[in-house]
């Protein structure tokens, strides 16, 4: 990862178990499993929080608590809308310090290994934020910086526009289902047909691809039917004759490979053709070793092409 002197591993531990609903009992506990597997790498977020605290500070907490601060990657990400109006956008250059300084506050810690943008506002020119985002870098607040839920093209032209640190990361939604739906409003996903071009232009080797929910809200995994869904956002997303086809024929797969579909799933992810990391929110021990060895295992050519359309 350009202007960061830690390497960004494959697997990426998510931030979901460590707040609100999906809030696991033994936060430090898990974080403790996770890190004893051999994963170093934490994703959080500005806007990861619930009435009893927040991502940030659980994470943060564990590492000081461990002694760990040298030993992990820690991601942050701000200028996500927020309360008390959802809708309104908090991009923008005046922002950008200000967010890292209380992620910083949060996780006690005085520097951040990534930082990005969790979302985008076409509105502000690129420069403005490019600018920023250097300003940060440059202070030490932050090794490096990235966007997250940006269009390529505004990717590729905040690496234009920069002069000094170049963004090093960009994390939009990928995997082998298409998104058919936005999750949430302003995200970004280069999953599909739609998005060939978008794929070939990640293929730079100094790109880092962040790709998160590999498993599609877990429509890939195996608590899913093979018939139609109809009971959440799940359903609304991602679920399509195509995609249903597409699970089918990544659980025929995974029985012949001996995985699950979820492990063939995080595997069909991280052999894409371009630098891809990819975020997984393990809530155990069990789990954080499924990961990784999905992330260890590898497809040829024809099988991908057969997961994608069923063809060789």
């Amino acid at each position: 990862m350009t202007g960061s002197p830690r390497r960004l591993p494959t697997l990426i531990q998510g931030a979901t178990p460590l707040f609100g609903a999906t809030l696991v009992a033994e936060p430090k506990r898990l974080l403790d499993e996770v890190y004893g597997f051999g994963v170093d790498a934490f994703d959080s977020g500005l806007v990861y929080a619930d009435e009893g605290g927040t991502c940030d500070g659980r994470l943060g907490d564990w590492v000081a608590d461990r002694g760990l601060r040298e030993s992990v990657t820690l991601i942050g990400k701000g200028c996500h809308p927020g309360p008390p109006d959802w809708t309104a956008s908090r991009v923008s250059p005046e922002l950008v310090a200000e967010d890292i300084a209380v992620t910083l506050d949060r996780m006690g810690t005085d520097r951040l290994d990534l930082w990005l943008f969790h979302r985008d506002n076409s509105a502000i020119p690129v420069g403005e934020l490019v600018d920023a985002a250097q300003r940060q870098v440059a202070s030490g607040a932050i090794d490096a910086w990235g966007v997250s839920n940006w269009s390529t093209e505004r990717f590729l032209e905040a690496r234009d526009a920069a002069s000094t640190s170049p963004p090093a990361v960009t994390s939009p939604q990928f995997s082998l289902v298409d998104q058919i739906a936005k999750p949430w409003p302003g995200i970004s996903t280069i999953t599909g047909p739609a998005h060939v071009e978008d794929r070939a232009q990640l293929a730079d080797a100094e790109i880092s691809v962040i790709t998160w929910s590999p498993l599609a809200g877990g429509f890939l995994t195996m608590a899913r039917e093979s018939e139609p869904v109809h009971d959440s956002e799940t359903s609304r997303c991602y679920d399509s004759s195509e995609n249903r086809a597409r699970r089918e024929r990544c659980r025929q797969l995974a029985s012949a490979r001996n995985c699950s579909p979820e492990q063939l799933a995080i595997t069909y992810v991280v052999t894409a053709p371009f630098r891809t990391h990819v975020v997984c929110a393990a809530r155990g021990g069990l789990e954080v070793a499924a990961n990784l060895e999905a992330v260890a295992m590898k497809l040829t050519g024809e099988e991908r092409k057969w997961l994608e359309d069923g063809d060789y």
